[in-house]
């Protein structure tokens, strides 16, 4: 009965590790629990992602659909071998999510293939440096950039949700109103500014909002030489998770220094919503 026991233990044990060895468990890079916000440009167009693009261990990963739709490429799913097909430009392309593996042209590659939230992502500067496109990486904007000669970008493909102009000036006023606050304070203020480009109250694009003067001068600093700050990468990174739609103040349209302006008109007007880092912020 012993050695039976033992044995059923053993093959428990055997079970488990074969398991552990053919099932890969991916996480996208985060940055303070949220996911690191990437864009992918092509041809000088934002790609609408259904999904945004992620990092793993330092390779960005975009849906296969959405880049394959982007660029002219052809999918098929092989029922046999249980892989999606790309082709392009003569170029075959095979994923296999299950094992974790890339194909190109019929060799295996470095770069593995993710199952993320029920979509495959493909690696995508293996992808574009095989059809000889050029990639680079935006490191202000945290976005890939990839000239694709020959390559009309569909209308249906492009996003036009945000620019970089957005992007930057955002950033800047994160950076202006909360550097040195920490990161889920960034969030709000950059949440509180978005709101203001929802509601009717105020203009409809990010860099008006933070130059408004129609009830006042809205952000002071703005209007002095600290407008020419340069973002650090975190600032960049709460920006972009706004701009996303990452949200931790609600409907928050105002926020306060604690320290600076502890007796201001929100504070004394305004219905409180919540207090991140030393910023107060009130609907």
């Amino acid at each position: 009965m012993k050695k039976i026991f033992c044995f059923f233990c053993f093959f428990c044990l055997l079970f488990v590790m074969i398991l552990l060895l053919t099932t890969s468990v991916f996480a996208a890079d985060t940055y303070n629990g949220y996911n690191i916000p990437i864009d992918i440009e092509v041809n000088g167009h934002f790609i609408n992602c259904t999904q945004k693009p992620i990092i793993i261990n330092g390779t960005t990963y975009i849906p296969l659909r959405v880049f394959s739709d982007a660029i002219g490429g052809s999918i098929l799913w092989d029922e046999v071998n249980r892989v999606a097909v790309m082709e392009k430009d003569g170029h075959s392309f095979s994923f296999d999510p299950d094992e974790n593996r890339c194909v190109i042209d019929g060799a295996a590659t470095e770069y593995g293939v993710v199952l993320y939230e029920n979509l495959t992502f493909i690696p995508v500067r293996a992808v574009s440096e095989t059809l000889g496109y050029e990639v680079l990486w935006d490191d202000c904007y945290l976005t890939v950039k990839i000239t694709a000669p020959n390559t009309e970008i569909p209308e249906v493909c492009r996003d036009y949700s945000y620019t970089y102009e957005d992007m930057l000036y955002l950033g800047k006023i994160v950076q202006i109103e909360g550097g040195y606050q920490p990161f889920e304070a960034k969030l709000g203020v950059a949440g509180t500014v978005m709101n203001r480009v929802k509601s009717p109250k105020f203009p409809n694009a990010v860099k008006s909002v933070i130059f408004d003067t129609k009830y006042g001068v809205q952000f002071p600093p703005v209007h002095t030489s600290k407008i020419d700050v340069t973002p650090t990468k975190d600032t960049m990174i709460a920006a972009k998770c706004a701009l996303g739609g990452v949200q931790v103040v609600g409907d928050s349209l105002y926020f306060i220094d604690t320290k600076a302006a502890p007796n201001s008109w929100a504070h004394n007007n305004r219905p409180y919503y919540a207090t991140l880092g030393g910023m107060n912020f009130y609907e």
